[in-house]
């Protein structure tokens, strides 16, 4: 008798710990890399450069890649503060990169501006921020704990190698201290930043790339006894006028670089990449290892990416797929199909928020631009993802089936050019003047033309 009345209450027990585990509320996991070019490693594993990224490609076969993913401004302050709000940039103000320790006058006032941090913590989550904020304190709005060090600088010269491991670091120790309720955690990573301004910018008379005593030529053997990786297929492509500000000090510096200079960058930056990826991998150890990987949503996204010497332009800022198509691998054991990959859905960085708060089922607020993509990731339709804007200083753009259409003006004038990437997936061709191309072309320009009518914005942020 005393023995049945010990297996119901075991059973019992059992139960009660499914249902309660079924109702929890998830951790949420944001881990966000800085200027990670998905030409370099998008999370397929399907690489033929040489490069290793095993973390970030198990989170994809464990979770869902989204590959048609992009910066609604691809430049960090901008973007970041788009993750955090759920809003274009014309809305939370933040359109520069300086170092944005504080709001501007401009700025929303902070209680008028609802933010993840917030959000959370209003819901009873624990919130922790480790690493690079950047996003004019939006960040860490909400925010309890914040590790050894707050950091919010843009990442200048090898920042990023000497304070990423300190971040990873606080975040590991983070996720194995005792948690009785549920947390929201961001791991903001600044590599693979430190390549910015490797090939010209000087820093007290060196370069990031001077400090690598390997690949300097061909016969010198790269990473794992292999050739150092070539340049992009679209490298001798010139860039398109109206895609960049030409004179930017940043393209300048970069104007009669060799190719084997060119080399040395990349390699610099696939070492920055596989960093960044082993960091990654701590973190997704600490859960296992912490049990809490079954009940953790983890996101791994970017704010931009890197042109890594496509139509020999370096850094970020433009509209082309190297800078402006992100990260964006999303894995929720139980609920999120592992391997899934969704390759139609046009998503942004203000589409982020939304989506994690509806992940969570937690209420999503009211006159966010962005809206959640959770349906996508668990096989369902649910809203139109099939048009994404975004903006820069000196356009804007929008992408619509196989096609991206852009409308800039640089120093005083216009330009109209449209890509078609199902032909052209390198952007060598403008085709808006192409009469085959007449009907799209104006479709783009139809569509761009009402959003910014909407959004009551003009066609840069440049005085």
């Amino acid at each position: 008798m005393k023995r049945m009345h010990v297996v119901t209450l075991l059973s019992f027990l059992v139960i009660c710990y499914k249902e309660t585990k079924a109702t929890a509320k998830p951790n949420v996991v944001l881990i966000i890399s800085d200027q990670w070019s998905t030409r370099v490693s998008d999370g397929s594993g399907n690489y033929n450069n040489g490069i290793q990224t095993p973390s970030i490609d198990r989170l994809a076969t464990e979770g869902i890649r989204l590959t048609q993913s992009y910066s609604s401004y691809p430049l960090c302050s901008p973007a970041r503060a788009s993750f955090f709000t759920g809003l274009y940039p014309h809305n939370h103000k933040v359109v520069k990169n300086e170092e944005q320790y504080e709001r501007t006058k401009s700025m929303p006032d902070p209680g008028a501006v609802s933010t993840l941090g917030r959000e959370f913590k209003k819901a009873g989550y624990e919130t922790a921020y480790f690493g690079k904020e950047h996003a004019a304190n939006y960040g860490w709005e909400g925010i309890e704990k914040f590790g050894s060090m707050k950091y919010s600088s843009g990442g200048m010269l090898a920042e990023g190698s000497a304070y990423d491991q300190i971040f990873t670091k606080d975040a590991v120790e983070f996720i194995k201290q005792p948690h009785d309720k549920p947390f929201y955690m961001t791991l903001s990573l600044i590599n693979p930043h430190d390549i910015c301004k490797v090939l010209g910018g000087k820093v007290k008379g060196a370069t990031f790339a001077d400090a690598i005593h390997f690949c300097r030529d061909d016969e010198e053997l790269y990473l794992r006894f292999q050739q150092r990786p070539g340049v992009p297929s679209n490298h001798n492509s010139p860039y398109i006028k109206g895609m960049i500000r030409d004179k930017d000090y940043m393209y300048e510096e970069v104007l009669n670089q060799s190719e084997n200079d060119w080399k040395r960058y990349i390699s610099a930056y696939y070492l920055l990449i596989e960093k960044t990826d082993w960091y990654i991998g701590l973190v997704m150890d600490a859960l296992l290892q912490s049990g809490l990987e079954e009940n953790t949503i983890v996101v791994f996204t970017t704010d931009h990416g890197d042109m890594m010497g496509s139509h020999k332009l370096i850094a970020k800022t433009t509209f082309y797929e190297e800078s402006a198509k992100t990260m964006m691998i999303i894995r929720y054991p139980g609920k999120i199909k592992a391997g899934t990959v969704d390759d139609k859905s046009l998503v942004g960085s203000i589409d982020l928020m939304p989506t994690l708060l509806d992940m969570s089922d937690l209420n999503i607020p009211e006159n966010l631009d962005g809206k959640s993509f959770k349906s996508r990731c668990y096989g369902k339709n649910g809203s139109d993802f099939s048009i994404l804007y975004s903006v820069n200083a000196n356009g804007r753009m929008v992408r619509f089936g196989q096609y991206k259409y852009v409308h800039s003006e640089v120093y005083g004038k216009e330009y109209e050019i449209l890509f078609d990437l199902g032909e052209d997936p390198g952007e060598t061709t403008n085709v808006f003047s192409n009469p085959d191309y007449n009907e799209v072309s104006m479709q783009g320009r139809k569509l761009l033309n009402k959003w910014m009518q909407k959004e009551n914005i003009g066609l840069t942020f440049i005085n």
